[in-house]
């Protein structure tokens, strides 16, 4: 771990994806600002001491700060970065605004909503271009789900899979690879999970219950993870690139059974039947991207290195597609200081037909704050255990 801490590529890639996604929200807030008639005082992009700025024609102040990691878009009226309304600021602002109404929380409640659903949304929207633009450019390769061979006395065996078995369907969604499966079964460690097999020709209901197993990822430690028990057909299928409209569908879905699969992870950590073996903090995704970003050039001569630096740009970006779309669902929680917090905020005042006091929200605005925080410190406790530093730091002492 201390070798991937002082690696400069590491830093890098990992700096370049979380801009990158922190740029993607927090511009879907900006845009719909702009279009819904919102004035934008500060587009941030990091923290701490400011290092650049430029201030537009709109009076909206474009900035990199110190620390890239994170940013914000502050409307006129906020109290701070986390957009909490700030009275005194509010009235100020609409006394600059000189009675036109662009001031955030004295906009229509709808119009509140849609700018701050807007951040989470160009998460999703970025992933489904990134998915759709590389099956454009690159196609893609594909092992069909069926079944070469089944385990003895694993959970597929004893649900009843057979070899040459096609898998179509899983806990409840349509499958047709191989990858397809294996995302459902990893997460699903002790759940029931259904499926549909072609079998001769006909569909055939199956009920399995994952095992656990434990695996090496791509950095080397061990996780515990879901498994059936089967293995792939050997023969795989080239796919030639897309279309636009074929990318496109394709690049939604992909991104729609992202969503809802860590949305059944996170019920799972809920009910205590998911392994947090695969909840990763800030510091595992650091390790993923410095990974990606640093993977090693193949053998060749000179003229295949820029090549490879190609490929390693296109694997971050596709990364931070995948990432897009965890910090996007994340903002949707409905925790105050998240943008989920700020619709809850808002579906209260739709039902009772005032806003929540500006004293209340605060304190919502100070327990979500503590919320985040103590799921920060827990991923990371994670992330140590999970490279080990507990087990290193025990040896010394037994």
């Amino acid at each position: 771990m201390q070798a991937i801490l002082q690696t400069p590529g590491f830093i890098l890639s990992f700096v370049f994806v979380f801009t990158l996604i922190v740029f993607v929200h927090e511009m879907g807030h900006f845009l719909a600002a702009r279009i819904l008639g919102a004035r934008v005082d500060v587009f941030s992009i990091g923290f701490g001491k400011r290092i650049f700025q430029r201030r537009d024609r709109y009076g909206t102040i474009w900035q990199l700060s110190l620390f890239p990691i994170g940013g914000f878009v502050k409307f006129a009226g906020d109290a701070g970065a986390a957009s909490a309304p700030d009275a005194e600021a509010i009235e100020v602002a609409a006394a600059q605004s000189g009675g036109h109404g662009d001031v955030f929380h004295l906009l229509p409640l709808w119009r509140r909503a849609i700018i701050v659903a807007a951040g989470p949304l160009m998460n999703f929207f970025f992933a489904i271009v990134i998915f759709a633009i590389l099956l454009m450019s690159f196609g893609s390769t594909t092992i069909p789900a069926r079944i070469a061979s089944v385990e003895l006395e694993s959970p597929a065996a004893r649900a009843g899979f057979l070899a040459n078995d096609l898998i179509v369907e899983a806990d409840g969604r349509k499958v047709k690879t191989f990858t397809d499966v294996a995302a459902i079964v990893s997460i699903a460690a002790n759940e029931p999970v259904k499926f549909v097999v072609e079998r001769n020709g006909q569909f055939v209901n199956l009920l399995a219950i994952p095992g656990l197993v434990e695996q090496t990822d791509p950095l080397g430690n061990t996780i515990r993870i879901g498994y059936l028990g089967i293995r792939a057909a050997t023969d795989i299928v080239n796919q030639n690139r897309y279309g636009l409209f074929a990318a496109t569908a394709a690049g939604t879905t992909k991104t729609w059974n992202s969503i809802t699969d860590q949305l059944k992870f996170m019920g799972r950590l809920i009910r205590g039947r998911g392994s947090v073996d695969m909840l990763g903090g800030p510091l595992r995704i650091f390790a993923y991207t410095g990974a990606v970003g640093t993977a090693p050039a193949p053998a060749a001569d000179v003229q295949s290195a820029p090549v490879s630096f190609a490929m390693r740009v296109v694997n971050l970006i596709n990364l931070a597609a995948l990432l897009s779309v965890a910090i996007g669902l994340v903002n949707l929680l409905p925790v105050p200081v998240l943008d989920g917090g700020h619709l809850l905020y808002y579906a209260f005042e739709a039902v009772v037909g005032k806003p929540l006091s500006e004293n209340m929200q605060l304190v919502g605005f100070k327990v979500g704050l503590a919320l985040i925080l103590s799921l920060m410190v827990f991923a990371t406790l994670n992330d140590l255990r999970y490279f080990g530093l507990f087990e290193s730091i025990g040896r010394l002492f037994f």
